[in-house]
């Protein structure tokens, strides 16, 4: 049996964006602390699966330690076609309980939201504690040629990466660049 620690928690780059279709984000319900094991059996079945992380303090034993845990504790988020999938399956995953419904079919989450956590995670999953960027954002730029520049962000593209739209030399210029070298405006 593969160890747990070694499951891929990153969503492949073409998921972080809203797709054309009905591919959306959906959340599917962890039995408690078997988040892991939950997102291991939903890759087995072939679903990509999203497991947001936070760093938490632990004491144990008289020592204190860096744990990675769930950023939504009994929660996996899963990406889905619901018209073209087979996703029943998923509510008898193993560490899983079922998917979040409404009205019998099961209830996507809002627009952007995961994609907006992943943008401000690192590739663990862990979600860092930056201000979150959304699109149409006034943003600053902190290093690189263009530190301290304004601009606008005008796209998510995935894999930490955005598109900005930078005023240079009295016009604007669409460059691209790690979302970590960016801060809201204030």
């Amino acid at each position: 049996m593969p160890q747990l620690g070694k499951v891929q928690n990153k969503a492949p780059a073409e998921f972080r964006r809203p797709h054309p279709g009905g591919r959306r984000w959906y959340v599917a319900a962890a039995q408690p602390g078997r988040e892991d094991l939950a997102q291991l059996h939903l890759g087995r079945q072939g679903f990509v699966s999203w497991l947001p992380r936070q760093r938490r303090m632990v004491r144990h034993a008289r020592k204190t330690i860096e744990k990675s845990v769930a950023f939504f504790p009994g929660y996996v988020f899963v990406s889905l076609d619901v018209a073209t999938e087979r996703w029943r399956s998923i509510n008898s995953t193993v560490g899983g309980r079922s998917l979040v419904m409404q009205g019998g079919r099961p209830m996507a989450c809002p627009s952007g939201l995961i994609e907006g956590l992943q943008l401000m995670s690192d590739a663990s999953g862990v979600v860092n504690e930056q201000p979150m960027l959304t699109e149409g954002s006034h943003v600053r730029v902190l290093v690189g040629p263009f530190a301290e520049m304004l601009g606008t962000l005008t796209r998510i593209e995935g894999a930490g990466r955005v598109r900005v739209l930078l005023e240079l030399m009295q016009s604007q210029i669409a460059v691209q660049m790690d979302a970590r070298d960016l801060t809201p405006a204030s």
